[in-house]
């Protein structure tokens, strides 16, 4: 059976012990649990540079694959276009909309680097689901890597 790795901004702590009460990570934790998954995303820290490699933890039949951004790629990518730019337009907060090219280019980056770090991780049969609008190029990105895998994206909002 083919491994079911999940790409979303944020990774869920593989090893605490809280019972969680909803989100992505009760939704798909035990679809990655049950298929020998990877759930692959940003730690939540930042660093003085993007990171390269993944960092890699097992735990509880998955494996959790992280990397860090760097301090300035978390303002423009994710403080900058994907939460002053895309969240407001899924959201219909036209109003609230903040485009600034240095943040696109952070964004379109980001999903490089995501790429980038994931593409050693896959096998020829794993399922690649991509999850919201943090990472809408990176699909793009694996391709141009060479990556072949089944891709699906999930936008959680409607698309206006």
């Amino acid at each position: 059976m083919a491994r079911l790795i999940i790409v979303s901004n944020r990774v869920p702590a593989p090893r605490q012990r809280a019972v969680r009460s909803g989100g992505l990570e009760v939704g798909l934790r035990d679809a990655v649990r049950q298929r020998g998954g990877v759930w692959f995303g940003w730690s939540g820290t930042t660093a003085a540079e993007t990171s390269q490699v993944a960092e890699i933890v097992e735990a509880r039949d998955a494996t959790y694959a992280t990397i860090d951004l760097s301090t300035d790629d978390y303002t423009n990518y994710y403080v900058g276009f994907a939460n002053s730019t895309l969240w407001p337009l899924f959201h219909y907060r036209l109003g609230l909309i903040d485009f600034q090219r240095e943040a696109l280019s952070a964004y379109l980056s980001v999903d490089e680097a995501f790429a980038r770090a994931l593409a050693p991780l896959l096998k020829p049969d794993d399922l690649i689901w991509i999850h919201d609008y943090h990472l809408i190029p990176c699909g793009a990105a694996l391709r141009r890597l060479g990556i072949h895998n089944r891709i699906g994206f999930f936008l959680h909002v409607p698309c206006p």
